[in-house]
């Protein structure tokens, strides 16, 4: 054997042997631990009163084998005020809630059944797989966190709500798609009929959801749909309530990103039916600006919402995001101003 041919079978091997090493490296990384702290602090003012409100989220993920994980989140909310600074229908904050000490907000198993599928079964949120894209999260409008065609008619669980449901998630290249299923009304205590961990179809209704994400380059297109089935009006008989929507985030540039978003919910006893927004977001090193405005009809009343946000990021932990609201509701025009501190662990 030659010279050549003993140095390529030693090259071979050594690149097995690094392959394999690298390998084991990501299994024991899959096995480790994780753990994360974020913490939001965020002063709004109407330029009369001012209001202070704090959000701690806790994260945990806990490895059980190569394919199970315990998933654990939780919050907690501090405010000096629990009645909202302005008078607008949709929520101007995604953080504005009520005082609350402890709630659970995701407490569940995931099952990676290989890289691309996987299933979580347990207490979720429907905001921690929908609704949180790139755009749509940089905003801190209420309506980014689900559209009320969804939020507005339904007690379902998006924040500080939960409920328990199954959550699929095939994800692989260019394609996303996610499906759930929850108990149908979302709660945040731990005993009685508000107990989080509640499970009855039968009175409280099922509801189920699913959407679609092509991905193109720095580009993202959702379509999705829900179902809600239950007794809402108290007639003693439940309604199958669907609703759509679709939105797009067009990257112009590696810095500019264009938003549009459209929803519709299609039951004749819905509060909201219709909601438009149009959006845009512009990076500049360590500074992002954007504008979000939308515009819907609830209860018959006609509300425009206009968010202009600059985040600035100080470091890979800490960053600081004033933003401007302004929101006409039924004719009556709220201007709010709000300055939020964002600190992730």
């Amino acid at each position: 054997m030659g010279i050549i041919q003993r140095l390529s079978i030693i090259l071979m091997v050594l690149i097995g042997c690094h392959h394999q090493l690298m390998a084991q490296r990501a299994d024991s990384t899959r096995w480790r631990p994780s753990f994360g702290v974020d913490y939001t602090s965020e002063l709004q003012t109407d330029f009369k009163r001012t209001k202070f409100v704090n959000l701690l989220e806790l994260h945990a993920d806990l490895p059980l084998s190569r394919h199970l994980s315990v998933n654990l989140s939780s919050i907690s909310v501090a405010t000096t005020d629990e009645e909202p600074l302005g008078n607008d229908l949709q929520g101007f904050s995604n953080i504005d809630s009520w005082n609350k000490v402890f709630a659970l907000s995701v407490a569940g198993l995931t099952w990676q059944v290989n890289d691309a599928h996987s299933l979580f079964a347990g207490l979720r949120r429907i905001d921690e797989d929908y609704f949180c894209s790139d755009a749509l999260s940089f905003f801190a409008n209420c309506s980014c966190g689900g559209f009320p065609t969804i939020t507005y008619n339904y007690l379902i669980p998006t924040y500080p709500l939960s409920a328990v449901g199954l959550h699929y998630k095939y994800d692989h290249e260019s394609l996303c798609l996610q499906a759930s299923v929850y108990n149908g009304v979302s709660n945040q205590d731990f005993t009685g009929r508000e107990n989080v961990f509640r499970i009855n179809p039968e009175g409280d209704g099922v509801f189920a959801l699913a959407q679609a994400e092509y991905r193109h380059h720095d580009s993202h297109y959702f379509l999705g749909g829900s179902l809600h089935n239950q007794d809402i009006l108290g007639l003693g008989k439940r309604k199958l309530r669907p609703s759509v929507w679709a939105y797009a985030e067009q990257a112009l540039t590696s810095r500019l990103t264009l938003l549009a978003a459209y929803s519709h919910a299609f039951n004749d006893d819905a509060l909201c039916d219709n909601f438009y927004a149009i959006g845009g977001k512009y990076t500049f090193k360590r500074v992002e600006l954007g504008i979000f405005s939308d515009h819907t009809r609830i209860a018959d009343i006609a509300e425009w919402a206009t968010e202009l946000a600059c985040n600035v990021t100080i470091n890979d932990n800490i960053s600081v995001q004033p933003m401007l609201h302004i929101m006409t509701t039924d004719g009556h025009t709220d201007c709010i101003g709000a300055l939020r501190l964002n600190v992730s662990l």
